[in-house]
């Protein structure tokens, strides 16, 4: 049985009304005012928000699962990840601070989560796993996995998965109940079988992290090592591939970094539309069913015009890849070479015509950078802010809405 990674729409494209003011409600996560990121956002089986509250900066932080509620607007902090690990925060070592692209809903209801390091010791400024790697008191503990039951609020299994490592992205296969993985420092590819309760590491694939791992209509899982080559997990085969496909990178760049940083699957579920994550943005959509390879297509800068000279990373940061039930690609984009800000880009999937809808900001709030997007089954998008403290996200409702159809409720997004 084959299933999307991404719910099929049978509602209708709407052109929308463009000269519609642009509107924008910041969620702030005010009960935790030390956190400064947020990585995952997803939508559960049951049509929540869920999301995964970090602290990135400040020592001693646990990572906290958060729901919004569209329906009633309300916003509820579900569990601490410390307190759900037995790990406390103030023993010496590395927090799990982090749920990095690692929270995934199932079709069952569950949310699977794993931990990501970064978050210093509890009164240190800094903390890097390369120092710390033999220190016995100041390394990781290693990325630790969950299941969470967000209906009955029990928390149903614990497991460590890599030793002194944490985890950085992942991906669920729904039909064979495995989830994907990439390790960080060290770039491990592993899956991990639900029901066996089973880790399997495949080995590296480089040193740069991939920030991304989507799936195919048939559960395989894809990203990319250091110069931007597609790696395949091959379900079937159960082994890892590197196929002579890249994501695109810039004329004058070898490809080294330019690693995947976010992708979302076509309504259909036959396309992925990404973006890579590397100085000189680029957008691409690529077709893992044509040939044994699958085809990409580069579609250049995801807007505006080339940036000559680059000052950080996040000058053209581009992420919150989402498609809202009227048919069009959103993303969100920092737009250096206009005002630093971080605007809402839509994309007509059929032609390729770009529209930049302005800053995304609510009254003088803006994001400081948007890593990630999910959309709830009413249409609104959401888009997770990383760099303020404390953290947040912004609601946005596209003009136009559903249109001469129902959608299906269901997973949106099989990956973090």
């Amino acid at each position: 049985m084959i299933r999307l990674p991404l719910t099929k729409l049978v509602c209708t494209k709407s052109t929308g009304n463009k000269n519609s003011k642009v509107s924008f409600k910041a969620i702030v996560f005010d009960k935790l005012p030390m956190h400064d990121t947020t990585w995952s956002i997803v939508t559960g089986a049951d049509g929540l928000i869920y999301i995964g509250i970090c602290g990135e900066m400040a020592g001693g932080l646990s990572a906290y699962i958060a729901s919004y509620d569209p329906a009633g607007d309300k916003l509820s902090y579900l569990l601490e990840v410390a307190d759900v690990l037995g790990i406390p925060v103030d023993n010496g070592q590395p927090t799990h601070g982090k749920v990095h692209y690692c929270l995934l809903p199932s079709e069952d209801g569950m949310l699977y989560a794993a931990t990501h390091c970064t978050c210093p010791p509890i009164g240190d400024f800094v903390w890097r796993p390369w120092h710390t790697w033999s220190d016995s008191s100041k390394r990781f503990s290693g990325s630790k996995i969950f299941g969470y039951n967000p209906a009955t609020g029990e928390v149903l299994f614990r497991d460590d998965l890599v030793p002194r490592q944490s985890t950085r992205c992942m991906a669920l296969n729904q039909e064979r109940e495995l989830i994907y993985g990439v390790t960080y420092p060290q770039d491990h590819f592993f899956v991990y079988d639900i029901a066996a309760r089973r880790v399997k590491d495949y080995g590296r694939i480089g040193s740069f992290n991939p920030q991304c791992i989507f799936l195919d209509r048939a559960g395989n899982g894809y990203t990319t090592n250091d110069y931007g080559f597609i790696i395949r997990y091959d379900v079937e085969k159960e082994r890892l591939e590197e196929l002579d496909v890249r994501v695109p990178h810039a004329a004058c760049r070898n490809g080294f970094h330019t690693v995947l940083y976010d992708a979302v699957a076509s309504p259909n579920g036959r396309v992925i539309y990404g973006v890579t994550w590397d100085f000189d943005v680029k957008l691409f959509r690529y077709f893992p069913e044509e040939g044994s390879q699958g085809r990409m297509e580069d579609l250049g800068k995801p807007y505006g015009p080339k940036i000559k000279t680059w000052w950080d990373i996040k000058d053209d940061h581009t992420g919150g890849l989402v498609f809202g039930l009227d048919g069009y690609l959103y993303m969100a984009m920092n737009l250096a070479s206009l005002d630093h800000k971080s605007h809402l880009i839509r994309i007509d999937p059929d032609s390729l015509a770009k529209e930049d809808l302005g800053a995304i900001h609510d009254g003088d709030i803006y994001p400081d950078h948007i890593c990630r997007a999910a959309r709830d089954y009413e249409g609104n998008l959401y888009f997770a802010d990383a760099g303020m403290r404390p953290s947040r996200m912004f609601k946005y409702t596209p003009a136009g809405g559903l249109q001469n159809g129902v959608c299906p409720q269901g997973i949106i997004r099989s990956w973090g």
